[in-house]
Parts: structure tokens; C-alpha cells; sequence
């Protein structure tokens, strides 16, 4: 803890700087400056750090970055930004038969987990938190996979809509 407050003081304006910064805001940056260095209590115990000078900037960075997701998830509700559920989950007339069987055939050429993260976000309603707990996942690794699956599927589905006009 000695130590640590040595590095408090001759840190304090690099870590307050980078806090300004991102919050533009003085009293929320003196608050960062304290959660920065309550996560070096325990960071510094994990982590072996050769130049502590530009590690301290990035775990300063990313706390601040943390702390406004927090507040944007939170506190920024905008219901008229929300996706409709139409949107989220759409539903596919007669019409658009088509466009269903080309949705499904992509989904089955989605790699393994994509594919099953997909089924259960879109199809079951199930939450990230309940992917993760279901599949044994990380809730990070369910994020990545339902994203990535997103983008696959976005590729396959304009791929097969580009064949069909070339037809």
C-alpha cells in the first residue's frame, strides 16, 4: 500500500488528465482518478508490468471507456433508437418465402456455436446471460458469436439475393 500511494502521487495528473478527458468533467474525473486506482490495488497483484507509465494510461482509458458504456446501457435509454421487434425478430410472409428459405439455409452454414447462439438469441428468445449459462460459454464468447454470426448471415443472405438477380 506504500508503494502504491508513492505511485498515487506521482501518477495523479496522468490518470486526472486521461479521466478529463473522456468525462469532461471535473468532479466525475476526480472519481475516476479513485476507481482507477482501487483497480490498481488489484490489477497490480495479477499483472507483471515493465512500463507502468503506458499501462497505467490503458487501464485508465479502458476503465473510463467501462464506466460510459455503463452509463450509456443504463442511463441513455432511447426507446425511439430501440430495434422493433419486427426488426429483431422478423417474421416472413408468403411473399417472402424466399427470402425465409434463404435465411434458414444460411443459418445452417453458420460455423457450430454462431449457429446455435443464433437459434437461441432469435428463435427462443433467450438472453445472453441465459446462452451462456445454457451452452457453458463465456458471455463474451456468446456476444462474439452472435455478432459474428450477425455478419455471416447479413454475407450469405446479400450473396444469395446477388445470385438470384443474376438469374
Amino acid at each position: 500500500m506504500a508503494a502504491l500511494g508513492i505511485l498515487f502521487e506521482r501518477y495523479i495528473e496522468l490518470v486526472y488528465g486521461v479521466c478529463l478527458k473522456y468525462y469532461k468533467n471535473r468532479e466525475k474525473a476526480e472519481d475516476g482518478v479513485m476507481g482507477v486506482f482501487e483497480q490498481l490495488t488489484k490489477k497490480l497483484k495479477k499483472h507483471e508490468v515493465k512500463n507502468f507509465r503506458g499501462w497505467l494510461h490503458v487501464v485508465t482509458r479502458n476503465y473510463c471507456l467501462m464506466q460510459l458504456r455503463k452509463k450509456e446501457i443504463t442511463v441513455s435509454y432511447d426507446p425511439r433508437i430501440m430495434h422493433s421487434d419486427e426488426v429483431v425478430h422478423p417474421t416472413f410472409g408468403e411473399e417472402n418465402n424466399g427470402e425465409e428459405k434463404a435465411l434458414k439455409n444460411c443459418i445452417e452454414k453458420l460455423p457450430g456455436q454462431q449457429k446455435v447462439c443464433i437459434n437461441w438469441f432469435y428463435y427462443e428468445n433467450k438472453s445472453y446471460k441465459d446462452i451462456a449459462e445454457i451452452t457453458g460459454e463465456e458471455l463474451g464468447k456468446v456476444r462474439s458469436n452472435i455478432q459474428n454470426g450477425r455478419r455471416n448471415l447479413k454475407n450469405c443472405i446479400e450473396k444469395h439475393q446477388k445470385v438470384n438477380k443474376e438469374v
